[in-house]
């Protein structure tokens, strides 16, 4: 049986996620309206050239020879950022969704078994955006996001490798003895400053 701070947990957990699934689902509407805005005036402005009388002149070579290259190019680069914008999305949401649960649990935790549960999410998601990203690391996230962004954090890297190291010191001690209180507090410090990052990158892409 569950007991009465596991429930409230698995609740809270719950509702976390589908407010991020929420969120997730307008951010992409978001995305693809703001690309096919820019699909529209860029259409805008070539239908302009055409209607003009030098465009009239050209109209049937271009349409011929050039019009469906240009056709395909547009499309593709509508699809290529369409797709990369809404991984980058995917990719925010479940770190964000990591560090929250991660938070939680840490804030929580008194014993070292707490701790090592608590980390265990850096390795493997209770609730991934998408199935995918279950058995997904923090670092594998990061990595993914650095290479649809091209932004590299070393802070951040360096947070994550702080992570592994803790979680790899928890191995070896006792579950039932008391996690210390200052790595606990330097630890939520990290989350903490991690979580304002990508919450920050998340806003901006919006």
């Amino acid at each position: 049986m569950l007991d009465d701070e596991k429930k409230k947990l698995i609740a809270a957990e719950e509702r976390y996620r589908n407010e991020i699934a929420n969120k997730l689902r307008d951010a992409e509407k978001i995305v693809i309206k703001d690309v096919e805005t820019t699909s529209n005036k860029i259409w805008a402005k070539i239908f302009g050239v055409l209607n003009s009388n030098v465009g009239m002149l050209v109209i049937s070579s271009v349409l011929i020879s050039g019009g469906a290259t240009l056709y395909q190019n547009i499309q593709h680069q509508y699809e290529a950022r369409s797709h990369a914008l809404k991984e980058i999305m995917s990719c925010e949401f479940e770190i964000a969704n990591r560090l929250y649960i991660i938070k939680h649990l840490l804030s929580n935790a008194t014993t070292v078994a707490d701790a090592q549960l608590a980390l265990a999410e850096a390795k493997k998601s209770i609730g991934p955006i998408k199935p995918e990203y279950e058995n997904v690391g923090l670092a594998i996230l990061y990595f993914n996001l650095y290479q649809l962004t091209g932004i590299r954090r070393p802070l951040t890297e360096q947070y994550v490798k702080e992570i592994e190291r803790v979680n790899l010191s928890l191995r070896v001690q006792n579950p039932r003895g008391a996690f210390d209180k200052t790595e606990k507090a330097s630890l939520l410090k990290i989350i903490n400053a991690m979580n304002d990052d990508i919450i920050e990158d998340i806003h901006h892409l919006k």
